[in-house]
């Protein structure tokens, strides 16, 4: 295998491509493969007057006619900015199940395009991915110098979380499989997880709701049984205190913006989004498109470069380890 990553094209309007774009010609990230029509990626490229060689790549080639001087770029045809965006994604992962990449970038898109162009169904990386690798659970893992973060329900309305966690066996599935995420990708060997509650205060013993006692502590014995270290559920508001942030390996909260208001917090925007339990490896920069950015100075690529970093620790790790049978 080429130890070649690939990244998606995004929203090109978006800060994603500038970002990727000043990296490179800073010499601050190396062998990877564009996903973009390279004709519209040489349109882009005229506007905002970028000069550089593209060098097609041809995977039919051996070593893929890599070159190290130029921007390497996998082409293919497409309509609009639009049709580009959602295509790398698909070519992206082919890259990888065929091997000729190790891992893969997302750069931030906008989902409501997708949505009204292309896919109805389309909520986000994380599910689509996990709808291409065709496994019935994918988990949202957030992650900055070794703290570790995980919504259990990722984007959907909040009206909906009640119900989805009421769901025993989702709750059971997903938290084994993010166990074994953190053995074999994160290469933790003894992973010590703790949970929030859903409501203020854990429910305070079902004065606030009963959800942690139906089907949240039920759910923490049953994987106790087998042997997973888990604690909880506490009050999400002090998940992270300086005390569990030394005895945990990683936090999940039940919710999106329970997980993502802290992280982005402790970040600061240079954290990275990674999705477990599928057999690619996908990270994505922990910020969105920005607009109002493009014309800025002051961007920052910290977390695009932390995304490429874990790609390579998470694919060292898989090649150390024997990968855990996970509910797919």
């Amino acid at each position: 295998m080429n130890n070649l990553i690939a990244i998606t094209i995004g929203d090109i309007k978006g800060i994603g491509i500038n970002i990727l774009l000043n990296a490179w010609k800073n010499k601050r990230v190396k062998n990877f493969i564009l996903l973009s029509d390279s004709k519209l990626l040489n349109k882009f490229l005229n506007q905002i007057n970028f000069n550089c060689e593209i060098n097609e790549i041809d995977i039919k080639k051996k070593n893929l006619n890599y070159n190290n001087k130029k921007l390497n770029v996998y082409s293919y045809k497409s309509h609009s900015f639009e049709d580009n965006t959602y295509k790398s994604l698909k070519f992206a992962y082919e890259l990888c199940k065929k091997n000729l990449c190790i891992g893969i970038v997302t750069l931030p898109l906008r989902k409501d395009l997708i949505q009204k162009e292309f896919d109805k169904e389309f909520i986000g990386h994380t599910e689509y991915f996990q709808k291409l690798d065709k496994k019935k659970h994918s988990n949202m893992i957030l992650y900055h110098k070794n703290i570790i973060i995980s919504p259990l329900t990722t984007h959907i309305e909040l009206k909906k979380v009640s119900k989805i966690v009421s769901n025993k066996k989702f709750l059971y599935e997903q938290l084994f499989n993010l166990y074994h995420t953190l053995k074999d990708d994160f290469n933790i060997k003894s992973p010590k997880i703790i949970i929030s509650g859903i409501n203020p205060h854990a429910g305070e013993n079902g004065k606030i709701g009963t959800e942690e006692i139906e089907s949240i502590i039920p759910c923490i014995k049953k994987l106790k049984n087998k042997g997973i270290k888990i604690e909880g559920p506490n009050s999400a508001d002090s998940l992270l205190i300086n005390k569990n942030l030394k005895k945990y390996n990683c936090f999940v909260f039940i919710y999106h913006d329970q997980a993502l208001i802290p992280f982005k917090y402790i970040s600061q925007f240079s954290g990275v989004n990674y999705t477990g339990n599928l057999d690619i490896i996908r990270t994505s920069p922990d910020h969105g498109t920005a607009y109002d950015l493009i014309k800025s100075k002051k961007i920052s690529y910290l977390s695009f470069l932390n995304c490429f970093e874990l790609v390579k620790k998470v694919y060292k790790n898989r090649k150390l380890n024997v990968r855990s049978k996970k509910i797919s």
